[in-house]
């Protein structure tokens, strides 16, 4: 299973501690720190890499090479390691939240603060289940239910690396929301298993992975 590391990013907001920061994350991070005008977006981008680098250690253990790994980008935009490809993970950001996760497999991540919602987006993105759901819902119980499938549906087209090209609404998470917090589907056109799950994640904010199965894991 997927390690998930979790950090707000307020204390890389101070100038001295992102400063200090700059020599323990990528390359190509540090090129769009520099290049970032917003202190939030930059401690975002500081965060996001210090704990990409320290899941990496941590995956490869006492076989960790030395120094920073640098990452290279797919034609899609997905990023992996150059020189530890088979260590796989995910970045995102939202709010005040940065989240990771690390896998010897492929995955997707994805956190989301609670926000007002645009009327459209649960019928432009959800599955008719889904949809049906979340208008039996209270208020306060579909905003935590719609955000929690936002991040399962964020999460799988991270792990597929075809980022808005996926048809979402074709993807029902229900069962992970109703049924416990994770489960085991076959979503991918080459009959890729996945686990999806949601993740503990601070008031006000939902969160979620997806990794590929292999064999009786889950």
């Amino acid at each position: 299973m997927a390690d998930i590391y979790m950090s707000g990013i307020r204390l890389l907001e101070n100038a001295k501690n992102a400063k200090e920061a700059l020599d323990g994350i990528d390359t190509a991070r540090r090129k769009a720190v520099a290049e970032c005008a917003n202190e939030k977006k930059r401690a975002q981008l500081l965060t996001a890499g210090l704990l990409v680098q320290h899941g990496a250690r941590v995956a490869l253990g006492d076989e960790a090479p030395d120094g920073i790994y640098d990452l290279a980008y797919t034609d899609l935009g997905k990023p992996y390691f150059k020189e530890i490809p088979e260590v796989h993970f995910s970045i995102s950001h939202s709010g005040d939240m940065v989240m990771v996760a690390v896998s010897d497999k492929e995955v997707g991540v994805d956190i989301q603060e609670w926000r007002e919602l645009k009327a459209d987006i649960a019928g432009r993105f959800f599955h008719p289940e889904e949809k049906a759901h979340l208008e039996k819902l209270s208020a306060s119980e579909s905003e935590k239910a719609f955000f929690e499938l936002w991040c399962l549906k964020e999460s799988y087209i991270k792990f597929t690396g075809k980022g808005l090209t996926q048809a979402l609404d074709e993807l029902n998470f229900l069962p992970v929301v109703t049924g416990g917090g994770y489960g085991v589907f076959e979503f991918t056109e080459n009959g890729t298993r996945i686990a999806a799950q949601l993740v503990e994640a601070p008031h006000g904010y939902s969160a979620a992975f997806v990794e590929e199965v292999i064999g009786d894991e889950y």
